[in-house]
């Protein structure tokens, strides 16, 4: 099952997670006109490099936000504007770590949205880190079900159980995307089946929760197997 974003924000309601209202300035910014953000926003979505690149040129910053305050970066990932993204990636002065309003940062949209190898150059070549407070690119990799990218972040360090604000595990965005061999990637690297959020729901709870019947199967049979006993149930057993 493939998630956009309005997807993740509404799982995040339906677990009792609340969206961080978080407003970062990037190092350094450039007044612009309102019709100069909507000339570089538009260059972005249709990955018109070299009008984004003029732009910079003659003066504006490379953490330009959009006029809904995202930073033209994670424009160009959200719109798979892969030219942008792979100069934006590489132009002076940009912040790589610049959040959107929401606390998300372009590490945690590439994996998101399925870009490998941009989340390899964001890693290997510019040293952002896999690991970072509150929601984490492994959470948004396991959103979308990218068993390549999972892979990649636990290779390089992803904490494999890494609690979001509510405590939710990438384990139990992989069950929502319904990706057995996600969650079975996830669990081979030592996820804690008995862990739970902040409403009292474990992965098995999650996989009753969005109907995921065969992985709920499997993990109760993996908790009998590990404790010796069957699973207790959640918060509404």
């Amino acid at each position: 099952m493939i998630l956009n974003l309005n997807c993740i924000q509404s799982f995040r309601g339906i677990l009792g997670i609340a969206l961080v209202s978080l407003s970062a300035m990037p190092h350094w910014v450039l007044a612009q006109t309102d019709s100069q953000i909507a000339t570089i926003t538009k260059a972005v979505k249709f990955d018109d490099v070299r009008e984004v690149k003029t732009l910079i040129d003659k003066g504006m910053s490379p953490n330009q936000k959009d006029p809904r305050g995202m930073p033209i970066l994670m424009v160009a990932i959200q719109e798979n504007s892969i030219k942008t993204v792979d100069y934006l990636i590489n132009a002076k002065g940009i912040d790589l770590n610049q959040p959107n309003m929401t606390d998300e940062t372009p590490l945690m949209f590439a994996a998101l949205y399925g870009q490998l190898a941009e989340v390899r150059v964001l890693v290997d070549q510019k040293q952002v880190p896999v690991n970072r407070p509150g929601w984490t690119p492994l959470h948004y990799a396991c959103t979308n079900g990218h068993y390549d990218i999972t892979l990649f972040l636990l290779d390089k360090g992803a904490a494999v159980d890494a609690p979001s604000p509510n405590e939710t595990t990438p384990l139990m965005m992989a069950i929502r995307a319904g990706n057995i061999q996600l969650a079975r990637l996830l669990l081979d690297r030592g996820a804690d089946i008995r862990l739970r959020n902040q409403q009292g729901y474990s992965a098995i709870d999650a996989a009753e929760l969005f109907n995921q019947e065969e992985i709920q199967k499997g993990l109760r049979a993996r908790w009998q197997k590990l404790y010796n006993e069957p699973y207790p149930g959640g918060p509404k057993s």
